[in-house]
């Protein structure tokens, strides 16, 4: 496609990003034998093949013709159901008209920022965040603020600070992305007493909290933690999830939990149709067949094990003055490397070593990052891990 041939015709949110990458940009720098530290995926082994392969048959025996129609048969609804009473079983009130089912978690993203965002707008997020997320938001022209984290979760004097700074001069932000269980890239878990902070904050400045909580059923180490939703009491959450994580992600469902008018908003913005009907007919059908709760054991346990083996991998080769979180969960750590090293020009060597982890700068609305890798731990097995982790370290090494 010619630039000078479409050009003219499209938006002009569209030619502000003409010549921006697409999501998939990460993947340029790889290497067919690395070990894909890149991969935020499922460990293969953990899907549920067998138990998906009844429900398909479970589908058309029990919804028949309707589960091809449009919106569906009975068991499209029942999936929907089965969300809310996770949902109300994780301490979430889930009212009639609080819940909206979304082509996965990405959607709801993006529909977020449908919702809110206006040219000129001011938005926070974590520093760092998941890039996707930022993808969205960046295509509309806004402003982005990341708010730096640490082993606690998002700094909230910090935002604070910045909150007041921003309200001084007339622009307050629309909204805050979070995502406070397992940060993608960080690792970090908020608080309780900051996720108490982030409402009161929400609350005094006038703006919305945008829970992502891809990740939270994953918890393999330490207590759970109630959600934002589950504590918001001024109805300010929107609260994002996804069966990506707890299924597969290919089934592309996920769902937003919140104030009836913005949910009711976010669905006109939707105009789809519904999300796949057909899909949520197998979802509800294979969530029927299995025990979520023993499902979840199962696979924390191989999350777990992944970790695992990456810290001490990490602990093992990883020359000094480098540093890296411990997450109680999910699929990532963050590497930081000494100040005099940029870990992104070294991208191509380490993947030429043998692995593919990140870059730190993508996580980062602003220049930071320089010093920062993302490894996810969530795909390759164990003895692939090690490997991996070795190659990076002896480039780093060499580097120093």
């Amino acid at each position: 496609m010619q630039k000078d041939q479409y050009y003219d015709l499209v938006s002009k949110r569209v030619q502000r990003n003409w010549q921006a990458e697409g999501y998939g940009a990460w993947r340029k720098v790889s290497n067919p034998e690395a070990v894909p530290l890149n991969f935020g995926f499922p460990y293969p082994t953990s899907y549920p093949f067998e138990e998906l392969a009844s429900a398909c048959a479970a589908v058309m025996e029990e919804d028949g013709a309707d589960a091809l129609k449009y919106g569906g048969g009975p068991l499209a609804a029942k999936m929907d159901r089965m969300i809310a009473d996770r949902c109300k079983e994780r301490g979430m009130n889930v009212g009639d008209d609080e819940l909206l089912i979304t082509s996965g978690s990405a959607q709801a993203i993006s529909l977020a920022a449908e919702l809110f965002l206006n040219e000129g707008d001011t938005m926070l997020v974590e520093g760092p965040t998941f890039m996707g997320a930022l993808k969205s938001f960046q295509d509309h022209p806004v402003d982005i603020y990341a708010i730096e984290g640490d082993d606690d979760g998002v700094k909230t004097d910090d935002m604070e600070q910045l909150l007041q700074k921003l309200s001084s001069e007339g622009r307050p932000p629309k909204f805050f992305y979070s995502i406070p269980n397992f940060n993608n890239p960080a690792g970090f878990t908020m608080s309780l007493e900051r996720r108490q902070r982030v409402l009161e904050l929400a609350e005094q400045y006038n703006f919305i909290v945008v829970e992502d909580d891809a990740y939270g059923e994953l918890r393999y180490e330490g207590e759970d933690l109630p959600t934002l939703r589950a504590l918001d009491e001024g109805d300010r959450v929107l609260h994002f999830g996804s069966m990506s994580k707890i299924l597969a992600p290919a089934v592309r469902i996920g769902w937003v939990v919140g104030p009836a008018a913005l949910v009711q908003q976010m669905e006109r913005l939707k105009s789809d149709g519904g999300s796949n009907p057909l899909i949520r007919a197998l979802v509800a059908a294979c969530w029927g067949s299995i025990d979520v709760n023993e499902r979840l054991i199962e696979i924390r346990s191989g999350y777990r094990m992944r970790r695992d083996a990456a810290l001490e991998a990490l602990e093992t080769y990883m020359p000094d003055g480098c540093s890296w979180s411990r997450p109680e969960g999910g699929y990532f750590l963050w590497v930081t490397v000494p100040d005099t090293l940029d870990a992104t020009e070294i991208l191509p060597e380490i993947a030429e070593a043998g692995a593919t982890p990140l870059g730190g700068t993508m996580f980062f609305p602003d220049d930071r990052g320089r010093q920062n890798l993302r490894l996810s731990f969530s795909f390759p097995d164990p003895s692939e891990i090690e490997r991996g982790i070795r190659a990076m370290a002896e480039v780093i090494e060499k580097h120093l």
